[in-house]
């Protein structure tokens, strides 16, 4: 059993949305910097930086870890860690190791992407080709909308899930996202105009997609010891689990396109470190890049049966203070999917739920969260696990 002495004790965010005069590197500083006033500890303190990020750092955008923490005035070692669709959560669970291995006492973390200007310029399609089978998918003619249709189709031919309860996860995600002030889209939407937009790759229409753009999320994560050196830290969220898993790039070599097993396998091991059932979880952040993703997490978290999940949606039951509150961020499809930043949203998200500082997307009863961010189609999945300072196991 791994012992719990990491904690989160300071996060930072951006607006989500387009930010078209404004640098990815100082995106960053911006979260950095928040994250940093809110622990009430000095920049001296942070003895290494970790950013996560799938396209800033590299190609146009150089040295995004160097022009970070130059417009932060804070020098430390710096890696910047790519893992998809998952960087952000990638470079968070490695921050994680780095404090729970004894050679960090005090990290920050950055999730930072600044899709805009690749928009723009027609190629987000080619920058993801890295999160699927680039041989035998991309090179193909697919791209991941028309990857997730395979998965969206398979789920309603075994388990007759219907664009109803497809169309039922982007509305609710967007009335969650009208009142988080950070999210690029704060307005709600009729699931008839779901149901009637034009479809982009049957059965996924053009309202389905989560939306990219440009972001930033930062926290700074602390061992007790630092906690007990440092008097003026106010909050301390405990890791109670940090996991991943991995599965085949292309879904032909998988054996079931009605599950995720990376995030299933992933999953475990983050409840067994924390020592909890997926029946304790009162929040998640899920990874809805489409809606069929909603579902397929739902269930295999363990919140729902398998074949369930579009059920669940329907009926409310993932709705705020329901039997398991899901995405009340807005998720990725209201909040926005600026990709590096995701992972550590999703993160911040679950500890202003336990800190109650949620305001008006507050559940009213919160003991554990988590959190499950994707790469691609599911080829690799995070999962971490946050719990009050108050439970004790």
């Amino acid at each position: 059993m791994v012992k719990r002495n990491v904690f989160i004790i300071g996060t930072g965010i951006t607006g989500f949305g387009e930010n078209y005069e404004i640098s990815a590197g100082k995106l960053a500083s911006k979260a950095l910097t928040r994250a940093i006033e809110n622990t009430k500890i000095t920049k001296e303190s942070v003895q290494s930086t970790f950013i996560g990020s799938l396209v800033s750092g590299s190609n146009s955008q150089p040295s995004i870890g160097a022009n970070c923490l130059r417009e932060s005035h804070i020098k430390t070692p710096h890696v910047r860690i790519e893992a998809g669709n998952a960087s952000g959560a990638a470079a968070f669970h490695q921050a994680y190791l780095g404090i729970l291995s004894g050679v960090f006492d005090c990290i920050a973390v950055v999730g930072v992407e600044k899709l805009s200007d690749f928009v723009n310029a027609g190629i987000v399609e080619r920058i993801l080709s890295s999160t699927i089978d680039y041989q035998w998918e991309f090179e193909m003619g697919a791209t991941l909308t028309s990857l997730y249709a395979i998965l969206t189709k398979a789920h309603m031919k075994e388990f007759q899930t219907t664009k109803e309860q497809l169309a039922a996860v982007p509305v609710k995600n967007h009335k969650n996202g009208v009142n988080n002030p950070n999210a690029q889209f704060r307005k709600e939407i009729s699931i008839e105009r779901f149901l009637n937009a034009k479809r982009i790759a049957e059965p996924i229409g053009k309202f389905d997609p989560a939306t990219y753009c440009d972001g930033s999320a930062s926290v700074i994560l602390a061992s007790e010891k630092f906690i007990l050196q440092n008097k003026d830290i106010s909050s301390k969220v405990p890791i109670l689990g940090s996991s991943y898993a991995s599965d085949s790039l292309a879904l032909h070599h998988r054996k079931l396109l009605t599950e995720l097993n990376a995030s299933k396998t992933a999953a475990a091991t983050a409840y067994k470190m924390a020592d909890i059932k997926p029946v304790d979880i009162n929040v998640a952040e899920v990874h809805d890049s489409y809606p069929i993703g909603e579902i397929l997490a739902i269930e295999d978290l363990g919140f729902f049966k398998k074949g369930e999940g579009g059920k669940a949606v329907e009926e409310g039951l993932t709705e705020q203070n329901g039997k398991v509150s899901i995405n009340t961020s807005g998720g990725l499809k209201a909040r926005g999917d600026p990709f590096g930043a995701t992972g550590i949203a999703q993160i911040i998200e679950i500890v202003e739920q336990m800190r109650r500082e949620a305001g008006k997307r507050q559940v009213d009863s919160v003991n554990y969260g988590l959190t499950q961010n994707v790469m691609g189609t599911g080829a690799l999945t995070y999962v971490n696990i946050l719990g009050e300072e108050e439970v004790k196991k």
